[in-house]
């Protein structure tokens, strides 16, 4: 079958670019695959971080890509759509995940019903985390023109059936991210090159209001003054009010941040020498992150926002606490390393990997 892919991969940066890499190589075992990227995928006034860009090799450099998409530049779109003309997929992969690709999105579905293919949009988010006034609008008017969306949370399919009651969705899990596993680092090794020891708490990833950092460092305050904290992944915008809070909280000696951007190699070594993830989230419809620490075989304890409680098994595979309950979050963490959980936990992650696998969203995408 041939099946094309839209979505930003390598050398952009971040859990989507990921995603659509392991996405197509699922594919590629049994269908020929070909991705469609971002020559240029966001202007700067969209994105205050430092870089787009991954400098990171390419987890699978040998995929069937073309970078040609500008989404505010409909050019770009035809030159895709010619390709399709040519190429004739029977399935188009649109992954959706801010309003601000609508556009984009409706002319590449239209092009994809030039060829008779089916439209399928993965939603990463249905709705975005940070809204503004026309994201409805512009999300059901992109939406629309698909024949099916998939999404990896209930949450995200009770609101596409609440502004698209037509078109039918799929719920899927969303899939581990171990294949970013890079061999070599046991967890002594890891602490040793980052100089630490003791309980080692870690959140990853960049940094944004809606993922409870604040709620975390209040936590902190009130948990066993051996844990410590490390904070890895670029601030979405200042780190002083974070900076700030961790010296009114006297956590000083206690938190680290690394406020960078974090390659997947790097990546390997903090999720090795950590013995937890915390995900504070106070909202979120599935976690990259989550499903990364699940892959590297690491215990997390997360808030019941979005799909993270359909992914944790509470007491199994990790411990659920409310959004924004910071008194239950430092409960947790003090439970986590009072009882020492970390081997049970890991143990049991390792036996439900079969839960994420890729192969249950190609079938949500394949499945009639």
């Amino acid at each position: 079958m041939q099946v094309a892919i839209v979505g930003p991969i390598h050398p952009y940066r971040g859990g989507i670019a990921y995603y659509t890499a392991l996405l197509a190589q699922h594919f590629r075992q049994s269908h020929s695959v070909c991705v469609y990227s971002f020559q240029q995928l966001y202007p700067a006034w969209l994105f205050p971080g430092r870089s787009q860009y991954d400098p990171s090799p390419p987890t699978y450099p040998d995929l069937d890509t073309n970078y040609w998409l500008i989404p505010w530049w409909p050019p770009s779109w035809w030159r895709v759509q010619r390709a399709w003309a040519v190429r004739q997929p029977q399935v188009v992969i649109i992954q959706w995940w801010v309003p601000f690709m609508a556009p984009m999105t409706v002319g590449l579905a239209r092009a994809a019903r030039n060829t008779s293919a089916r439209v399928v949009m993965l939603c990463h988010n249905v709705l975005p985390h940070e809204r503004a006034g026309l994201d409805a609008w512009l999300s059901r008017w992109a939406l629309s023109h698909a024949d099916r969306l998939v999404v990896h949370s209930t949450r995200d399919q009770a609101q596409a059936q609440q502004l698209l009651p037509a078109i039918p969705s799929r719920v899927v899990a969303l899939p581990s991210y171990g294949a970013l596993k890079s061999q070599g680092w046991t967890r002594g090794q890891a602490r040793a090159y980052l100089g630490m020891d003791g309980p080692i708490a870690l959140f990853f990833g960049l940094v944004r209001p809606y993922k409870g950092l604040m709620d975390l460092l209040e936590a902190m305050a009130n948990v066993p003054v051996n844990i410590h904290l490390l904070v890895v992944g670029e601030v979405w915008g200042s780190i002083e009010p974070y900076q700030s809070r961790v010296a009114a909280l006297n956590l000083k000696q206690r938190v680290s941040f690394i406020n960078r951007y974090v390659t997947n190699e790097e990546a390997n070594i903090y999720f090795a020498a950590a013995d937890v993830v915390i995900l504070p989230y106070r909202e979120a419809t599935g976690s990259a992150v989550l499903q990364l620490a699940f892959g590297l075989g690491v215990p997390v304890i997360a808030t019941r926002a979005g799909g993270m409680d359909e992914a944790v098994e509470d007491g199994k595979t990790g411990f659920l606490v409310e959004p924004a309950d910071v008194r239950g979050l430092a409960k947790a963490i003090t439970r986590f390393f009072k009882e020492e959980r970390a081997a049970e936990f890991r143990q049991a992650i390792a036996a439900q990997a079969g839960r994420f696998a890729w192969a249950t969203v190609e079938a949500a995408i394949l499945s009639e």
